[in-house]
């Protein structure tokens, strides 16, 4: 080998005199390459070393960890499903009358239960995040390394920053339109309520399949001892629905003959003394990011309710636009503006028995303002059989005054329906008063109605100490259902909806 060097060297050892220097350089490099090669097929995260492990069934510390993570989140999505079911199930059993106590105490033991499971769920999945970005070295966690982005897919609107610790990303977000697109929204929208919507969507869906065609909108309650319930709004847009939330200022389960409720008066919110709910619960919206329709305090033009001005109720006049400006100011303060479509939705006029507050002037004094206000509404209910079951009988009167009070608004039929109560004759009628719904909606005279929502459930009510039970359910005769189902499939009315089969 020597005489081949010297003789005829090579074309990277040109003399004998640097043959063995390239020789042992050659060698040091040929075990460098060795180990680079060996430690590349040994690292847990190169491609070779996963295909070698897959090959041979070894579960890298990598797979085992996103197996780990996938686990918990569906862990995680379950606990909170059925925290949602077992919601939906306690209002339903608290409002019905004579429910047991033992049910109810059994239901919140329950939720409180997963409660408590998915919390610890959450730590030891921000524990295992932190551990992962801090290293097991004692990294430091400080830099680009510990901030992510959360996107809220809004049809235009801005990626938020979330400056908090890496997490896992849980499901997708969902798209949702801007509060402006809402109020700029071309078609109608159709809601309904039931029992348990939006923590459950089995009677909702159903009556859905059988009328053949797909909501836009949900309605749901809320009362003013309850904190911003972030998953039904989020629940509500993941089944491509706007969240319509009605807000009590009375404790939820109050009922709605209870005219008075101390600590509650329009006073007591105007001045202030719930000022630390409402810039809590204003902070929530705002930072969930998802638009919503608040109709507070409907109904306020009758008797019945807590925030109503009277003597029996201890509000003076001009207390309930107070009440209503404070409140819209607070979330104005926090950021929730941007994202609550605001209802204020009066009731049926003419069924009020006081003829003062049948009138023009009534009315008005309890407007907030067109600045605090986005679109106004109505409740309106076929109650009597013995009545026309016309648009026109349930609705002309009120809407007439409201397009005196606010010209410049749409206008929402914020909950309305059509009784069952009379026997076989009321089953006729209200399938008449649905086809009537839907002939004025094609009106031109009425495009300013931007839709309704239908509350599809039995209810017992107490209105100026008269208590009745009616049947308000969509589906609660095949004539009235059919009517609907015909009525909102129409294509002359205005609605751009999706069609949904059994």
């Amino acid at each position: 080998m020597s005489d081949l060097f010297r003789s005829n060297g090579s074309w990277w050892a040109p003399s004998s005199k640097h043959a063995k220097r390239t020789a042992i350089g050659t060698t040091a490099i040929v075990l460098a390459l060795a180990l680079i090669t060996w430690s590349v097929w040994i690292s847990p995260s190169s491609p070779v070393a996963t295909a070698v492990h897959h090959a041979l069934g070894v579960e890298t510390k990598a797979e085992k960890k996103a197996a780990d993570a996938e686990a918990l989140q569906t862990k995680l999505t379950a606990a909170q499903q059925q925290i949602w079911k077992l919601e939906g199930q306690l209002k339903s059993t608290t409002a019905q009358s004579g429910s047991r106590g033992d049910q109810v105490a059994q239901l919140k033991a329950q939720i409180s239960s997963l409660q408590s499971q998915l919390g610890s769920a959450q730590a030891a999945a921000a524990s295992r995040s932190g551990s992962s970005a801090g290293g097991s070295s004692g990294a430091s966690k400080s830099g680009g390394s510990g901030s992510g982005t959360h996107t809220v897919a809004s049809g235009g609107a801005a990626t938020k920053p979330n400056t908090g610790p890496s997490k896992d990303p849980g499901p997708a977000p969902v798209a949702v339109p801007t509060k402006q697109q809402i109020l700029d929204q071309p078609t109608r929208w159709y809601g309904l309520y039931t029992e348990q919507s939006p923590f459950n969507w089995s009677e909702y869906d159903q009556v859905s399949q059988q009328v053949g065609t797909a909501t836009n909108m949900v309605g749901f309650f809320q009362g003013f001892d309850q904190d911003f319930n972030a998953g039904a709004v989020q629940r509500s847009w993941a089944n491509g629905r706007l969240p319509m939330m009605t807000w009590e200022t009375v404790p939820a389960g109050t009922g709605n003959d209870a005219k008075y409720v101390a600590g509650y008066t329009n006073h007591d919110i105007a001045s202030g003394a719930f000022d630390d709910y409402l810039t809590r619960y204003a902070k929530a919206v705002a930072a969930n990011a998802q638009p919503m329709v608040i109709r507070l305090d409907h109904e306020m033009n009758g008797s019945w309710y807590n925030w109503s001005e009277g003597s029996a109720q201890q509000n003076a006049a001009g207390s309930y636009v107070a009440m209503w400006q404070h409140v819209h100011d607070v979330f104005q303060a926090n950021g929730a503006n941007d994202y609550v479509v605001w209802n204020w939705s009066p009731s049926r006029i003419d069924k009020l028995g006081n003829t003062k507050y049948q009138t023009l002037d009534y009315l008005e004094e309890y407007y907030p303002g067109s600045a605090d206000v986005d679109w106004v509404g109505m409740s309106g209910y076929y109650r009597t059989v013995t009545e026309d079951p016309t648009f026109a009988n349930t609705f002309g009167r009120t809407l007439a005054q409201l397009r005196q009070v606010a010209p410049d608004k749409h206008v929402l039929l914020s909950e309305i329906g059509a009784t069952e109560t009379g026997g076989s004759a009321s089953g006729g009628q209200k399938a008449k008063w649905i086809t009537s719904l839907f002939d004025a909606l094609a009106d031109p005279a009425n495009d300013d109605v931007i839709g309704f929502a239908y509350f599809s459930e039995t209810a017992t009510t107490i209105v100026d100490g008269t208590r009745s039970t009616n049947d308000w359910r969509l589906n609660s005769r095949s004539d009235s259902l059919q009517a609907f189902a015909q009525g909102i499939a129409r294509t002359d009315i205005d609605y751009d909806l999706q069609k949904v089969t059994p």
